[in-house]
């Protein structure tokens, strides 16, 4: 941890030659493409597709590997390449918006991302994965133009991920090399100034097809919905393969990038002064809804992050039913933040910024070995999965141990009349200073579970997983095992019944920067979730529902300003998703939450009964498509309710419930004899003012204000 990240933007441009190589050496002489009518003839519908209603039959369920969703025990949502491409979507807050289990967050280009599941935020160090492997991108997520799908394990991970908050696990899976060639260029344009250019280049070469490569380069500048706002991002991405043998393949991928922000939205956190002295627990009443153009937040802050993450797996089918798979990834992550972001603000709007300079580096690296096969014991069928993982993680920062961190408060100023503050810093802090070592994590774990097949109607899943977690810096080494047991019932055709109990081993939490004992580490926490639910497919519609209960150790802030990590939140919720067809030329998909969050078993059980702060009780979501009969054009139409959530720990004041509607239009048709899709999309239409806010704690943000998105996507 005594070097700087790699330079993002060199690694892009390596990655753009190497894959331009691979491109030019392999290029097809014949021109596929042949010339089509008018009006765009549909083709059989695919998976994740819009003609099949962005459904997907199989997904990753953690060490279970490639399974069908129908047959799961666990709530799993898969996010496909073609919902991505037709909402526009440049982050996890535009992609998930039909889904009601996801809390309001903002999006990716105005600040550093908390995603939120069934009102319980996703671990910052494990509940983001790539191919199923851990990446260390502290609040960051990895751009979408480089992903296939996203798929969410709703719930705790336990036996399926490992180490991990409950709330849920992200796992992105990166384009590869099909059985097709890809070759395609996006541009987009949004009505703030910002403007994106998208590569995206693939193919299979040699005997057999036996190597395959997918190239994708993205640059976007320009300027942000928030005044004065601007933004630079770069990334680059190549993915790798080789079928040695049929039985044989060998995969590599390395994804580089670097994004710069200036003048970027402000969090905000309720106090009764509006002061330093006003302390940081949240315990206070919040101001009304601010425009989300509004810049708050001083002109002169600057967050730059850079990030490479390289990996490799190697699957061997040694035998017709077993299969051994090796798979490693290593990241490095910078970032460095001159900003006032940090704001303290009474109910009446006058507030007070917390300035502060610093910088960090985050090393993680992550290996695992699984073997997985297929046996009989008389009439029983099981599929084995067993294996081992070690992980690593390192945080390095510039303001441990006396190094150039600094913070200055800057105010007073009223939210209403914002004044942009002086720049009380002489230089920012780079990723080099970040220096002192701390958060030294290491895990290791084993696992393994049996799949029994009972006859054709009954599956039963038993899974057991040993950890071992050792954090250096805060002395503790611990070790758990915890169980995952499911079954699923199938009584008819196309409906399956399942229930699931789940127990996960998460990190303990550390107190904030902004509490009185900042820094203190606490033990790890287990978790607890019971869930039943019910999957039911046909030709043309699909329906979920699941029942679920998850008790988690609960950490907070109490009035005196200590950080504590006592008691039990609790999680009751119901939640309900379907997708129908109605026609052959209109498609409505809907989702929606009930959710009980609340605090238990607290120190003197002053908190016992209370709603977990930022979690609302209802959300729920509906999107709409309508295909226009004789022309390719189809119209899309969504919109989301949030109900009210609580901004104190006492739930005396809460922020209002939201009402939101995004429209959307793509047209179909051709240039040159090669496809061509043009986009347009409106999001927040009517250009409401509200907050989103961080599940858990009380800081709030501007939510996006009315966005519109063009863009044209060509195929050659």
């Amino acid at each position: 941890m005594n070097r700087p990240c790699p330079t993002p933007l060199h690694a892009a441009v390596r990655l753009a030659l190497l894959g331009l190589t691979l491109s030019s050496a392999t290029a097809r002489a014949e021109d596929q493409a042949t010339t089509m009518p008018t009006v765009v003839v549909q083709a059989a519908a695919e998976d994740g597709s819009a003609e099949h209603g962005y459904r997907a039959k199989n997904a990753t369920v953690g060490v279970l590997g490639d399974k069908s969703l129908q047959d799961t025990p666990f709530s799993v949502g898969v996010y496909s390449r073609a919902l991505m491409e037709n909402k526009q979507a440049r982050s996890l807050a535009d992609l998930t918006k039909g889904d009601a289990s996801f809390s309001p967050m903002v999006d990716q280009s105005v600040a550093e991302s908390w995603v939120s599941i069934r009102g319980i935020s996703t671990d910052q160090y494990n509940g983001s994965k790539l191919d199923g492997l851990s990446y260390g991108m502290l609040y960051n997520e990895l751009p979408l133009e480089h992903m296939e799908r996203v798929e969410v394990l709703k719930g705790a991970g336990g036996f399926l991920y490992g180490f991990s908050a409950p709330g849920g696990t992200v796992n992105y899976v990166l384009k590869r090399a099909g059985s097709q060639p890809v070759r395609s260029v996006s541009t987009q344009v949004m009505d703030s100034g910002m403007v994106l250019v998208h590569g995206d280049l693939g193919g299979r070469f040699g005997e057999r097809d036996a190597f395959g490569y997918r190239l994708n380069l993205v640059r976007e500048t320009g300027d942000t919905a928030v005044d004065g706002g601007k933004q630079r991002r770069t990334s680059g991405s190549l993915a790798l393969d080789w079928r040695i043998t049929p039985e044989l393949v060998w995969q590599v991928d390395a994804i580089s990038g670097e994004q710069t922000r200036r003048g970027a939205n402000a969090w905000i956190t309720p106090s009764t002064t509006g002061t330093a002295a006003g302390g940081w627990s949240g315990n206070a009443a919040a101001p009304a809804p601010i425009d989300g153009s509004k810049r708050i937040a001083p002109k002169f802050g600057r967050v730059h992050t850079e990030f490479d993450t390289y990996g490799s797996d190697l699957a061997w089918q040694f035998a017709p039913d077993w299969k051994l798979a090796l798979a490693y990834r290593t990241t490095e992550f910078g970032r460095e933040l001159m900003n006032g972001t940090d704001v303290l603000a009474k109910a009446n709007g006058d507030y007070t910024v917390l300035a502060q300079n610093f910088s960090g580096r985050f090393q993680s690296r992550h290996a695992q070995a699984m073997v997985t096969g297929k046996l009989a014991t008389g009439p029983v069928r099981h599929e084995i999965a067993f294996g081992m993982s070690r992980s690593a993680s390192d945080e390095a920062a510039s303001w441990v141990g006396g190094g150039k961190y600094e913070s200055a408060y800057l105010g007073p100023a009223n939210l209403a009349d914002p004044v942009d503050f002086f720049n009380p810093f002489s230089s920012p802090a780079k990723v080099s200073d970040a220096k002192a070592e701390f958060d030294l994590v290491r895990r290791r774990e084993v696992f393994a579970s049996d799949t029994l097949h009972l006859g054709s109607d009954w599956d039963l899943v038993i899974g057991l997983r040993h950890g071992r977690l050792q954090v250096k810096d805060a002395g503790y080494n611990k070790s758990k095992t915890t169980p995952t047991v499911a079954a699923v019932y199938r009584p008819l055709a196309g409906l399956s019944l399942y229930g699931s109990y789940v127990e996960a081993l998460e990190q303990g939490e550390t107190a904030p920067m902004t509490a009185a004992n900042r820094g203190q580490v606490f033990e790890p926490m287990v978790s607890k979730q019971i869930e039943i639910g019910a999957k039911a497919e046909g030709k043309d519609w699909g329906a979920t529902a699941a029942l679920f209960q998850l008790k988690k150790g609960l950490s907070y802030t109490t009035p005196a300003n200590v950080f504590t990590q006592d008691g039990e939140a609790r999680y009751q919720g119901l939640e309900l998703a379907g997708n129908l067809r109605l026609a052959s030329q209109w498609l409505l998909t809907a989702s929606t939450l009930w959710l009980d969050a609340s605090n238990e078993k607290t120190d003197g059980g002053t908190l016992d009964g209370q709603r977990i702060r930022g979690v609302a009780r209802h959300q729920t979501s509906v999107y709409s498509e309508y295909r226009v009969n004789g022309l390719p054009l189809t119209l899309s139409v969504g919109a989301r309710h949030y109900g009210k959530r609580p901004v104190d720990a006492l739930g005396q004041w809460q922020v209002g419930a939201i009402a939101l509607l995004d429209i959307g239009a793509r047209y179909e048709t051709q240039l040159f004899s090669k496809g061509l899709t043009i986009r347009v999309n409106v999001d927040n239409l009517a250009d409401k003012a509200y907050w989103a806010m961080r599940a858990g704690g009380a800081t709030m943000m501007q939510g996006a204000p009315r966005t519109a998105k063009f863009s044209a996507q060509f195929h050659f």
